[in-house]
């Protein structure tokens, strides 16, 4: 096997260029402004055709991702315990770029973003009003079941497509050394460096720009209505579209400066202040409410999911004809394919001096612990006050919506102002995580050459923050939770085959390349 050389490794083909690539910048840009502008100023009529796209998808293809998410998670430890797991994304003496906690944080807030404590109070509560595995509603079977979905839904399930997809991008950029941090320089390997730097691949980057913003929204619309139930139960502020929109804004800002600063001094500084507030947030919580209690409800769904986790991920009630497949666990599988091209490549601009074994090991571990914290204390959490009927949860999401319920429940802890403020808190700045990340990935993509020691430029980056802002502004004007599952889902049905293609890419590579590469990179952990 000859020995891989940098396929940019010299002369003005490796130079940087870090002015806009306008092949990629107008598309992403147009396409995303025809979408949301629409759904601004004629948001019934938006929703309506974005309903006649999502419903006939779902219903026929839904089961096929389900199958996708699994054979994924197979292939990530696949390529961590063998020899493939040896391969070094830099030089074989160099150093991560990032510190592992700073990394891991890094990860795990720009993956989850605001979303994670909605949906880890809210979800519990829906999943024993309307329950998986032939359940009745508000019975003890269906109390057993709804917080090992929730924790099943955000474990590997979630995090399997972003790391695999980072392989191929990490290789290309710090093995390869090839000057473009984007998706179709990822796919050369399977259609070639003609079609990679032609339409095809001019198609991939723009898709995975719309797919991109298309996520984010759906983390903002998630977000901003239950910081706007927290401001009026504190404050007393009506939570109507402005104050959203007011919300928004101050998110975007807070976005706009830390991308702007940069990876270091800001997205990174940001994900640290985020699970740091985090942390305090859901330790407060487990110890001012019934420890002893919520430790139980965790542990019991802990098991539960283990125990029974093909059952669960395949169960697509055929007999029953019910709707919880499609509306959560394919909901879910749609969701993070969604974010699996866009995670992908900000893992792999991360991952600098890691090995493939670190980065889904430590990735994977970080990330799915960081998620059982999360929801094991605020789900489990959820599910004790609706059962010891300290709060009636249940009837709240069902007459004002799951923002309501969330703060709801939140404000039966102790010292409930401070601790909706704290929530205010903690959703903006996890939401300004995802989406600062995300103006930097769109920038990268769209930017014309970079190198490893690089980054885009400070405006393009903080442009693309502005252009998600706006997106987000038109899903809020259409509203309602269902039209944010939409969206999750037509991103990932946009994102899905670039995160099979990637994997695919992934796969050639060690079969073509591996064999040199670990002569020149391997490394023990």
């Amino acid at each position: 096997m000859a020995e891989i050389k940098p396929t940019g490794a010299s002369g003005e083909n490796n130079a940087e260029d870090l002015r806009p690539d306008w092949k990629i910048f107008v598309p992403g840009l147009l396409i995303v402004l025809l979408i949301s502008l629409p759904a601004v100023i004629v948001p019934k009529a938006a929703e309506s055709v974005l309903t006649a796209i999502y419903e006939p998808f779902a219903a026929n293809f839904g089961t096929l991702y389900l199958w996708i998410t699994v054979g994924l998670i197979f292939l990530c430890f696949y390529f961590a315990f063998s020899r493939w797991g040896d391969i070094k994304f830099g030089e074989p003496d160099e150093k991560p770029q990032f510190a592992l906690p700073s990394w891991i944080a890094m990860i795990f807030c720009s993956g989850v973003g605001g979303a994670i404590m909605f949906w880890a109070i809210t979800e519990p509560l829906w999943n024993i009003l309307i329950p998986p595995q032939y359940a009745d509603p508000m019975s003890t079977q269906a109390y057993d079941w709804a917080l090992a979905y929730l924790l099943m839904h955000w474990g590997p399930n979630a995090w399997c497509t972003y790391l695999i997809t980072a392989l191929p991008i990490a290789y290309m950029f710090y093995i390869r050394k090839e000057p473009f941090l984007r998706v179709s320089t990822a796919t050369e390997m399977i259609i070639g460096q003609r079609m990679a730097r032609g339409w095809l691949g001019l198609c991939i980057d723009v898709f995975f720009i719309l797919g991109l913003m298309f996520c984010t929204a759906v983390t903002m619309c998630l977000s901003l209505p239950t910081v706007a139930y927290a401001l009026q139960s504190v404050f007393g502020i009506n939570p109507n579209l402005t104050t959203q929109v007011v919300i928004l804004a101050f998110s975007g800002l807070v976005a706009g400066y830390t991308v702007y600063r940069g990876l270091d001094k800001g997205i990174k500084w940001l994900s640290d202040v985020n699970v740091i507030l985090a942390l305090l947030l859901a330790a407060y919580c487990f110890f001012a409410g019934p420890t002893v209690q919520l430790f139980n409800i965790f542990t019991n769904a802990f098991g539960k999911w283990l125990g029974n986790y093909p059952n669960m991920v395949f169960w697509t009630d055929p007999w029953g004809g019910g709707s919880f497949p499609q509306d959560w666990t394919i909901f879910y599988a749609l969701f993070w394919a969604g974010f699996g091209p866009f995670m992908g490549l900000f893992i792999a601009r991360i991952s600098r001096g890691r090995t493939v074994r670190e980065i889904i090991l430590w990735g994977m571990t970080g990330t799915v612990s960081g998620g059982c914290l999360m929801h094991g204390i605020f789900g489990s959490y959820s599910l004790y006050v609706q059962h010891a009927g300290i709060l009636d949860a249940v009837s709240i999401l069902k007459a004002e919506g799951g923002a309501a319920a969330m703060v709801a429940v939140l404000g039966t802890l102790p010292f409930k102002e401070v601790v909706l403020v704290a929530y205010c808190l903690l959703s903006t700045i996890f939401l300004a995580t995802t989406v600062n990340s995300g103006s930097y990935v769109v920038a990268s993509t769209a930017t014309r050459r970079l190198s490893p020691d690089s980054e885009p430029h400070r405006l393009h980056r903080t442009f693309w923050c502005l252009v998600q802002c706006i997106l987000a502004l038109g899903m809020i004007c259409m509203g309602g939770l269902g039209v944010a599952k939409m969206f999750g889902n037509f991103s990932g049905a946009l994102m899905a085959l670039p995160s099979l293609l990637l994997t695919f890419c992934w796969l050639k590579i060690i079969r073509t390349d591996g064999p040199s590469v670990l002569r020149k990179y391997q490394t023990k952990l």
